[in-house]
């Protein structure tokens, strides 16, 4: 194995990581934003989708390090 070089998964693990962390970001602002209004419903799958897309993050950041 060579030190150093980034090869075609690192790139797409890395696209992932970004998408991830933008979902997350978003869901995150969204779930405020319900909360905010009172709409327990969609802020409790707003804050799974928080969750579920910073676990992908974490787990591509692991992959990418």
């Amino acid at each position: 194995m060579m030190e150093g070089t980034i090869t075609a998964h690192t790139l797409d693990y890395l696209w992932v990581l970004v998408d991830a962390s933008a979902w997350a970001l978003i869901s995150a602002v969204v779930t405020e934003i319900c909360a905010k209004f009172e709409q327990r419903g969609l802020a409790r799958f707003w804050a799974v989708s928080f969750f579920g897309s910073a676990l992908v993050a974490a787990y591509c950041l692991e992959k990418v390090l």
